[in-house]
């Protein structure tokens, strides 16, 4: 299809892009911008068979970034104020932040590289709530979806289902705690009550809503009826797909789109439910209509994406290119597969 291979063609012009601030020595930081912007590239780059990069990145991790106790170092504390070349965010803050710990483990786990995954995955089990969440950042006194449900599929690389399956049981608690049709709460406490107080929610009527958080939910619900062939995930995958689609017009065609659409295309591939299609391809042709081109920003960030609800600074241009791969990629694998169209 035109429309897939414009698809793999930006994404290639984006991998591109970001592989231009990768140094010599192998870091992924650069003057004036956050040193954290290194937990995506991994996975990005082996989309497109740039494995050579890749493990450059990853001997930097292991070499300069990974703590005694294997948490990574994002955004260095007062102590380690040295090794960055930003000041610290806090004094006293490690800025663990179990998402960009998740990344980095996958990335790292799909090359093979279990010197990297390993001790990163030991200290990220070690952030679990008693509910069997996982919050955001391990100073928060929540658990939320998106880091729940990505920390369950990075446990299922390591064969670890049992917390998967606590990962996906919350994710399931919180669809069944959600009764509002017009709103998805996605945060809870730490003994799994969802809140609703928060603002941490998805509103039907807006825009630009945080469709991510369901969307992680789904990527592992689609990952646990494929182990089990247990029809409760995919039915809890239809559940999400159909709130979705009562969401507004920009529920395929926002930078936050790409999860769900990845797992509605999961979805199409189990099921043969068009809407799967119609989904990805909201976002894929997304993707391609506002990559920025060569005659955009006066040349500068070129194969990036940035949009106006974000600061229009580097860091945000790589980010999206990096975690754009994975969600438009395999969103026309699995399509594909199901159409017979592999070529």
């Amino acid at each position: 299809m035109v429309k897939f291979e414009r698809g793999r063609q930006a994404i290639a012009k984006g991998v591109e892009f970001q592989q231009g601030f990768l140094r010599e020595d192998g870091g992924y930081i650069w003057d004036g911008y956050r040193c954290d912007a290194f937990h995506k590239q991994a996975y990005s780059w082996t989309l497109v068979g740039k494995n050579e990069e890749a493990h450059r990145l990853l001997n930097w991790i292991r070499d300069n970034r990974i703590r005694p106790d294997g948490s990574l170092i994002l955004v260095p504390t007062e102590k380690e104020a040295g090794m960055t070349m930003n000041p610290p965010q806090s004094p006293d803050d490690a800025n663990i932040d179990v998402y960009k710990h998740c990344w980095t483990i996958q990335g790292a786990h799909r090359m093979g590289r279990f010197d990297v995954s390993y001790p990163i995955y030991n200290f990220l089990k070690t952030l679990e709530r008693p509910c069997g969440g996982f919050p955001l950042e391990a100073s928060m006194d929540h658990c939320r979806a998106m880091t729940t449900a990505w920390t369950g599929v990075t446990a299922i690389y390591f064969n670890d289902l049992d917390l998967a399956k606590r990962c996906m049981d919350w994710c399931l608690s919180v669809q069944e705690q959600n009764t509002d049709p017009e709103r998805y709460h996605f945060t809870t406490d730490n003994d799994g009550k969802i809140i609703k107080d928060n603002g941490c929610n998805i509103d039907i009527h807006g825009l630009k809503q945080c469709y991510w958080e369901v969307g992680f939910s789904m990527i592992l619900a689609d990952r646990m009826y494929q182990i089990t062939g247990d029809k409760k995930y995919l039915d809890a995958v239809g559940k999400w797909l159909d709130f979705l689609w009562t969401c507004n017009t920009d529920v395929w065609s926002y930078w936050g789109s790409g999860k769900a659409a990845q797992a509605a295309a999961m979805y199409y591939s189990f099921t043969g439910d068009e809407r799967g299609i119609d989904a990805a391809v909201g976002f894929i042709d997304f993707v391609v209509n506002t990559q920025t081109k060569i005659k955009d920003k006066d040349g500068k960030y070129a194969g990036g994406l940035w949009y106006d609800d974000e600061p229009d600074i580097l860091l945000i241009y790589v980010d999206h290119a990096a975690c754009f791969s994975g969600w438009v990629l395999d969103s026309i694998s699995y399509i594909e597969s199901r159409m017979g169209l592999l070529r």
